[in-house]
């Protein structure tokens, strides 16, 4: 998502003004209170946190979790430094070197990277984007399992796809990670934006209740990513442990920004909706636009911000780099995020691309018409 950074800068170096929908990074403004809790602030010093967590802070987590109807003891939610952080635990409990973990691809690419940094393997099982990345049968996915296989994780609501977990989906999963003695890594950083019913959690399984890690996050929930607070959620005391000692090995998450999550917390219910209904009325412009470009495939999302594109082009690499070097109109272009870094498996994702949801609607609308425009430019090359 990153790599294009030299050709967008290059680009505004040059006068043209580039509509970034390639990173996730809200372009809303979060809830006042996460300011004014900050400042409220009065301690004589900014020391570290306990490395659980604040109480404080803590108890708003599961104040929470508990409009979810999900009822958690303070030893079973760690506060993280983002969920980046988390995911990394999370993995780190339940694997040792050489151990794989089931994803289904595309995914959240910093996925990877922590399963090089702690030397697991990704098992992947590909989706497609023809289908909207529904799940495949249970057989095809019970195939990609093997005896160094130790967890499963999904990304619900999905990252970079948009899509959300249905009901018996999710109760595969649960029966899989049952049957083949698994624990399943749920990444449920975007579980309050969706575009229609109710936020979902793994936690409701009471079947697999020991077997479930949440990871989860006030980045997106909030439109708080630069705050890099999340957390680790489990019931099996033994996870938890072990996630507790690498929380206390790197100290502590940030102290101000915990404090300053309480209040969000608390009283969540209102920002979540707002944010929600603007991301569906991006998403819906954006699906608009792209329908009426000859090639592209577009399947509606049901949430997250982001949608994924099948193009009309050989390299979606490529054409991003077109875009960002050799195309504008009226002094603007468009970034967006090409595929092949959401998946393990080399050469998928070659014409796809991601669309964050990150601009009001009418630059939404006037980025879909400037990437028609280009892909017609790229064309006649």
């Amino acid at each position: 998502m990153r790599k294009f950074l030299p050709l967008i800068l290059d680009a505004e170096r040059r006068g043209i003004t580039v509509l970034k929908l390639n990173v996730g990074d809200p372009d809303l403004s979060p809830p006042p209170a996460f300011l004014k809790a900050v400042k409220r602030y009065k301690g004589p010093q900014v020391p570290y946190a306990p490395s659980p967590g604040f109480q404080e802070h803590v108890s708003a987590w599961l104040t929470y979790y508990r409009t979810l109807g999900i009822s958690l003891k303070p030893g079973e939610l760690i506060p993280t430094v983002g969920c980046a952080e988390a995911i990394m635990y999370a993995m780190m409990a339940v694997t040792d070197p050489g151990d794989e973990v089931l994803v289904f691809e595309p995914f959240y690419p910093s996925y990877k990277s922590f399963a090089k940094m702690i030397g697991v393997n990704l098992r992947p099982v590909t989706l497609s984007l023809k289908n909207n990345y529904a799940l495949p049968p249970t057989k095809d996915i019970l195939a990609r399992i093997t005896p160094k296989t130790k967890a499963i994780a999904v990304v619900n609501p999905g990252n970079p796809t948009g899509t959300v977990l249905t009901a018996p989906e999710r109760a595969r999963i649960a029966e899989i990670a049952k049957k083949k003695n698994l624990f399943i890594i749920a990444d449920e950083t975007y579980r309050d934006i969706i575009f229609s019913g109710k936020p979902t959690t793994m936690l409701s399984d009471g079947s697999v209740l020991d077997r479930v890690i949440v990871v989860d996050s006030a980045s997106k929930r909030f439109s708080l990513p630069g705050a890099r607070i999340g957390c680790v959620i489990s019931r099996n005391t033994d996870v938890m442990g072990a996630i507790l000692r690498f929380c206390q090995a790197r100290l502590s998450a940030g102290t101000l920004e915990q404090f300053g999550l309480i209040p969000l917390l608390k009283n969540h219910r209102a920002y979540v909706r707002m944010a929600a209904g603007r991301y569906k009325k991006r998403h819906d412009v954006a699906v608009q636009e792209l329908k009426k470009i000859p090639g592209v495939i577009v399947k509606p999302a049901q949430g997250a911000f982001y949608l994924t594109v099948g193009l009309p082009v050989e390299s979606s690499e490529d054409f991003t780099a077109f875009m960002l070097s050799d195309f504008s109109e009226k002094g603007k272009t468009v970034a967006v995020a090409p595929m092949p870094g959401f998946y393990w498996t080399p050469g998928l994702g070659r014409s796809d691309v991601r669309i964050a949801f990150v601009l009001n609607e009418g630059k939404m609308r006037e980025a879909m018409r400037l990437l028609a425009r280009g892909l017609a430019a790229y064309a006649q090359r």
